[in-house]
């Protein structure tokens, strides 16, 4: 079995077609054609349903696209350990990060790292943290920082940092006139809230659960500094992370109110696939992520991982 094969295999069910496939890989597409039959000729098995407009596994290629990817990190795991170990230009580290992660958390830090590794591509997808695992599970991102409580068989979590989820409001609105508010008077209020499958929604709905009382969402968005934005036109009130609402409360564009009884909190995490394999640069990376929140300690977990996937541990 060629393992370039198998590299075409995973590009196209990433991409969704063999052209796409070919250019990611920078092959013809002919030459792409030409390994996936191959590839089903050895295996006596069909892999892809063809169409003129798509290209869609079978069931037969999903159980292969799994192996495939173990396979392909494996090979690159022996390959980087027989090289020196030294980040290398050309190098592309591809990770995700919610958008409060990118925009407070790390900024000064992907700088720092850029400016010390000029010849690394860093690619960033920026989403909700349920996507971004989704990415991390199928290799399309090597890891992801992500809203926190998360629970997977085949993911590896480490918690960065917390941040309370604290209700605003617009400096004109009569919450301001009071020390605190109750659930019962918030939920009368036009809410705009991050989307349903966002963890930040799921938090505030248990918190609202825990006294007795359901989320009525006037407004569903996914990115916090635009629910951030319409609170301070006075379209409604939200429940954010303090971090990201910091400076419009120090500027007085938005007002933070206690709510009675309702303690809330987000964490935010570093999350990847159980036995990935890093390169040079994705390990620098990673490595500067744990020192920033001195998580340091919890590297050994990374190597440990790979090690369990690989039966030695």
């Amino acid at each position: 079995m060629n393992i370039q094969h198998l590299r075409y295999l995973i590009a196209i069910a990433h991409t969704g077609g063999f052209t796409a496939a070919s250019r990611e890989l920078h092959v013809t597409q002919p030459t792409v054609s030409g390994g996936i039959t191959e590839l089903e000729r050895q295996l006596r098995a069909k892999l892809f349903n063809r169409d003129s407009r798509h290209v869609t596994l079978t069931s037969e290629g999903r159980v292969l696209l799994e192996y495939a990817i173990e396979i392909v990190d494996l090979v690159e795991e022996a390959t980087g350990r027989l090289a020196s170990g030294e980040v290398l230009p050309g190098e592309r580290v591809r990770f995700g990060a919610i958008d409060v992660a990118v925009i407070y958390l790390l900024p000064d830090l992907l700088k720092e790292f850029s400016h010390n590794f000029p010849g690394v591509e860093l690619t960033t997808q920026v989403a909700s943290s349920v996507p971004l695992v989704d990415d991390v599970l199928s290799s399309r991102s090597e890891f992801a920082v992500v809203s926190l409580p998360l629970s997977h068989t085949r993911i590896e979590v480490v918690p960065l940092t917390s941040d309370a989820m604290v209700l605003v409001v617009n400096p004109e609105h009569r919450f301001t006139r009071r020390a605190w508010v109750s659930v019962a008077e918030v939920v009368e209020e036009a809410l705009i809230m991050f989307q349903g499958e966002s963890v930040s929604r799921q938090i505030v709905e248990e918190g609202f659960a825990q006294q007795g009382f359901t989320v009525r969402a006037s407004m569903e968005m996914s990115s916090p500094d635009a629910i951030r934005k319409l609170v301070e036109a006075g379209a409604g009130v939200s429940f954010l992370p303090r971090m990201t609402v910091a400076d419009s409360v120090a500027a007085g564009a938005l007002e933070e109110v206690r709510v009675r009884n309702l303690d809330m909190t987000r964490e935010v995490g570093l999350v990847w696939r159980q036995g990935r394999h890093f390169s040079p640069a994705a390990r620098r990376l990673l490595e500067a992520i744990l020192a920033k929140f001195d998580r340091v300690a919890d590297w050994p977990r990374l190597e440990a991982g790979v090690m369990r996937r690989r039966g030695k541990g």
